[in-house]
C-alpha cells in the first residue's frame, strides 16, 4: 500500500510539474508563430515595395515610348530601392542580352548581401484568358527563397491615354539571383527542424 502511495505522489508530482512546463512551452510557439507572421509580412511588404517602384517606370515606359525597355529593381539592405537599366553605351545589345546583363547586376547584388529582394521587368507577350496579349514579365525574388514569375497584361486605349493593367497571373519559378541564398535559408530551416 505505501509503494502505492509512493508512485501516486512521484505521478502527482510530475503531472504538476508538466503543468507548470506547459504554459511556457506554449508561450515559446506562440512566440515564433508570430515571429514567423512578422517575417512574412517584412518580406511581402519588400516585394510589394520593388512591384510598387517599378510598376511605376513601366507605366511611364510604356506611356512615353508605347513599349518597355528591360530594368531591374534592387532593395538594399538597408531598405533603399535602386533601379537598375543596361548602360545606353549597349543601345545595340538584344533584348535577350539586356534580360542577361540585368539578371547577371541583380545575382552580382545578391551574391554580395547588397540586395534582400529583386525584380526584373520586361515587355513580352503574356496570357490572359487563353490568349497572348502585350504586357509585362516580372521576376520577383527575395533572399528567403520566394521565387515568382508574374504576368501582366495590359491595354493602351490611346484615344482617352490610358493604361488599363489587367489582373496579374503568378508562377512559382527556381530562384536565379538568390539561389545561394535560398539554398542557405533551406539548410538553415531543415537545421531546426
Amino acid at each position: 500500500m505505501l509503494s502505492l502511495l509512493r508512485k501516486i505522489k512521484v505521478l502527482l508530482a510530475k503531472a504538476i510539474l508538466i503543468l507548470l512546463i506547459l504554459p511556457s512551452v506554449a508561450l515559446a510557439f506562440e512566440s515564433q508563430a508570430t515571429d514567423r507572421k512578422t517575417q512574412v509580412k517584412d518580406v511581402q511588404k519588400q516585394i510589394n515595395d520593388l512591384i510598387d517602384q517599378g510598376g511605376k517606370y513601366v507605366y511611364l515606359q510604356i506611356a512615353r515610348n508605347n513599349g518597355l525597355s528591360p530594368f531591374a529593381v534592387g532593395r538594399q539592405t538597408d531598405g533603399s530601392i535602386v533601379m537598375l537599366e543596361v548602360p545606353k553605351t549597349e543601345e545595340k545589345a538584344t533584348l535577350q542580352n539586356k534580360v542577361l546583363k540585368l539578371r547577371q547586376m541583380l545575382k552580382l547584388g545578391a551574391d554580395n548581401d547588397k540586395f534582400v529582394a529583386a525584380a526584373l521587368f520586361v515587355q513580352a507577350k503574356v496570357p490572359h484568358r487563353g490568349q497572348e496579349v502585350d504586357g509585362v514579365a516580372i521576376e520577383m525574388e527575395h533572399k528567403s527563397g520566394i521565387s515568382v514569375l508574374r504576368f501582366l497584361p495590359y491595354e493602351v486605349d490611346r484615344s482617352i491615354q490610358k493604361i488599363n493593367f489587367k489582373k496579374p497571373v503568378d508562377k512559382i519559378k527556381p530562384s536565379v539571383f538568390f539561389v545561394k541564398k535560398a539554398n542557405n535559408e533551406k539548410n538553415k530551416l531543415a537545421k531546426t527542424n
